[in-house]
């Protein structure tokens, strides 16, 4: 949840499309956004078989491809009021005002997932209204597509120094390694980093679990 953010891009290639959210420090926009996730597991990856153990990254792939064929190109975002995506219907008037910056275009974010994953999200939405009565409005905007919440794969690191097994001088941390599953984890795992690296330099002698805790070890994250 980003309170006073906005939608910003985060694609890697011309032809996808991948969208977040973020606040600035003062949080002073006049939009709040958050994020809708619908868990994802292996037998989802299986069309994608041919591409071994880079599956779940083609799938991200594409349906970042996907929604910038909606979009139609130059990063402009397909967006869908949320009582049309609950309703499986175009939005056919203006859109409400948006938080991104490079456009957004009417759109059926509804035909975009495969049926179980659009199911899932407006079951989701309408539990969240129960919860919070007024989240389902026509004020509300969807954006798609966001797929990049979760890492599809982990890369090896050593233990103790961080450092890639495969890669001298590399050292994957957070989200993107597969080490984390937040920003504030991503943050601490960052910091443990930081101590093991320092440490090897010798610029740092003490005990870093003494500061930060003994880390857990998770499958695709780790706890602290």
């Amino acid at each position: 949840m980003c309170p006073g953010g906005q939608v910003v891009l985060t694609s890697t290639n011309p032809l996808e499309l991948c969208v977040n959210g973020m606040s600035f420090s003062r949080r002073a926009s006049k939009w709040a956004n958050s994020a809708l996730v619908v868990t994802v597991s292996s037998h989802d990856f299986e069309p994608f078989q041919s591409h071994g153990s880079l599956a779940g990254v083609e799938f991200q792939r594409e349906y970042e491809r996907r929604a910038a064929m909606m979009g139609g190109g130059n990063f402009v975002v397909p967006a869908q009021c949320v009582t049309d995506f609950i309703s499986n219907k175009l939005s056919v008037t203006t859109l409400p005002p948006s938080s991104y910056r490079l456009g957004v275009r009417p759109s059926k974010l509804h035909e975009l997932f495969p049926p179980y994953i659009t199911e899932a999200l407006q079951q989701s939405i309408m539990m969240i209204d129960k919860e919070m009565p007024g989240f389902i409005s026509s004020e509300a905007l969807l954006h798609g597509v966001e797929t990049r919440t979760s890492s599809p794969l982990q890369i090896s690191r050593h233990r103790e120094t961080y450092e890639s097994t495969s890669l001298q001088g590399l050292y994957p941390i957070g989200e993107g390694a597969g080490y984390a599953g937040g920003i504030v984890s991503a943050a601490v795992d960052g910091m443990y980093c930081g101590f093991a690296l320092a440490k090897q330099l010798s610029l740092f002698a003490g005990d870093i679990e003494a500061i930060f805790g003994k880390a857990q070890k998770q499958t695709g994250s780790v706890k602290y």
